[in-house]
């Protein structure tokens, strides 16, 4: 059950803000006239979440077994005209009430999960817990739909842990860094040197994030001292190096731009 809690809770995090960055004409283009667009698909994960919802709070209070009755998914997409509904209204509906089933699931006992279900339509009994799986499997068929897999709400894609960092760097025999994060022309390692930092000047733009340790900075001629959670900028094709480090020195190494760097932007204007 906890598994399910997760997903749903990563979901509603997740799924708003990579939606967004669906570009527009993708959002309304549909694959034929009979099918739903990603904007109809998540305008029908609305009404999943609303059928859902009374669902999930009736069956506490009803007599069982408590019986499923289908909806018109098709006449209900149609009827709420989501094709030309603003996304931001569906995706606060849709997150709304997701959160809110997430509410109630945290409150089942382990006794209301064995709660008998009818699904008519299949004809077929099955109990509370099996009926939060498959909407849950439901919801990650559309999102399939809408990007094509569920790489693209993995918290990888987003998030790394410094436990994380420190563990593939551990896998990292020959080399005393390790890619974790990559997109577009941006992509970011952790960086922990021992004894010596032997780098050379890079062709992209780059920040330093100092995740532990203490050391000097070189960085075009000139030393700085520098500490855990210092950050430091190196424009492309500077000469830079740590020099005399604690041992426990490590950094996040942030590469982003175009080869050559980034022109600075004038303030004149």
């Amino acid at each position: 059950m906890n598994h399910n809690l997760d997903l749903l809770s990563k979901y509603i995090s997740l799924f708003p803000y990579h939606f967004k960055n669906i570009p527009r004409e993708k959002i309304l283009e549909k694959p034929n006239p009979k099918k739903w667009s990603k904007k109809e698909i998540l305008g029908h994960l609305v009404d999943s979440g609303v059928y859902n919802l009374e669902r999930f709070t009736n069956i506490r209070v009803s007599p069982q077994p408590f019986e499923i009755i289908p909806y018109p998914q098709d006449g209900l997409v149609k009827a709420n005209d989501y094709q030309n509904t603003s996304v931001d209204q569906i995706l606060n509906l849709w997150t709304a009430l997701n959160q809110q089933i997430l509410n109630v699931w945290k409150k089942y006992s382990k006794e209301e999960y064995k709660l008998k279900i009818i699904i008519p339509q299949m004809n077929q009994t099955v109990d509370l817990e099996w009926w939060i799986n498959d909407y849950r499997e439901h919801m990650e068929h559309h999102f399939k739909q809408i990007f094509g897999s569920l790489d693209t709400l993995n918290p990888i894609d987003w998030q790394v842990t410094l436990e994380t960092a420190k563990t593939e760097l551990s896998k990292e025999a020959q080399k005393r860094f390790v890619t974790l994060l990559e997109h577009g022309s941006m992509y970011v390692e952790y960086y922990a040197p021992i004894g010596k930092d032997l780098q050379t000047p890079h062709e992209q733009d780059e920040l330093y994030v100092i995740a532990s340790g203490s050391g000097t900075f070189f960085y075009s001629g000139k030393r700085h001292a520098f500490k855990a959670g210092d950050v430091l900028f190196v424009p492309a094709g500077i000469e830079h190096r740590f020099e005399k480090f604690s041992a426990d020195f490590a950094t996040w190494v942030i590469f982003y731009g175009p080869k050559g760097g980034e022109r600075p932007v004038d303030k004149s204007d």
